[in-house]
């Protein structure tokens, strides 16, 4: 009987807690993402298409999360490098006032495509986004003045956040050729 009330006594008293403390988070005080991608974060939501001509249109610097469609309910122009059957994928329009490099962000794994008339536009780079940004990747595309397909396909997920970004877009002007009165 001693013996239980001892045990008793002994679980009543403070026990000493050993958990670890948990881990500080790495990006909790990181900086905006650089230009372009300092809208990134922005709200917007966008249900991509199925099909070319109901293509919803992005605008450059503008994200969306674009609700994806089953990839068996996309008409894709040309038909992407990866796409499993089990996938999602969605498509959009892009108009561009002037020949530029474009980004495409992304907040999950995916395969991009910009298809501009019946042929896809070659990336030229690709990466991933910078540290604690959330952009998972972004594919980098010369293109042309007019107005583009973009193609999501092979997203493991039903919702991927998007951007497209002009590479040049809201960076600093280099400053005038010294010498000279203005």
């Amino acid at each position: 009987m001693k013996r239980i009330l001892f045990l008793l006594a002994l679980c009543a008293l403070p026990f000493p807690v050993s958990a670890a403390a948990p881990a500080a988070d790495p990006c909790k005080d990181a900086p905006f993402p650089p230009e372009p991608w300092t809208s990134w974060m922005q709200s917007g939501a966008e249900r991509a298409a199925g099909e070319a001509h109901s293509a919803p249109r992005l605008i450059l610097g503008k994200p969306v999360v674009a609700a994806l469609r089953p990839a068996v309910q996309v008409q894709y122009a040309v038909k992407p490098e990866k796409l499993r059957p089990k996938s999602y994928g969605g498509l959009f329009t892009l108009s561009v006032k002037t020949a530029a490099r474009v980004g495409v962000g992304l907040s999950g794994s995916a395969w991009v495509d910009i298809v501009t008339g019946d042929q896809a536009v070659p990336s030229i780079a690709h990466g991933h986004g910078p540290e604690c940004s959330g952009i998972r990747k972004i594919v980098w595309f010369d293109l042309p003045a007019g107005v583009h397909l973009l193609q999501i396909a092979d997203s493991p997920a039903r919702e991927v956040r998007v951007m497209a970004a002009d590479a040049i877009a809201n960076q600093p002007l280099p400053p005038p050729p010294s010498g000279r009165d203005f």
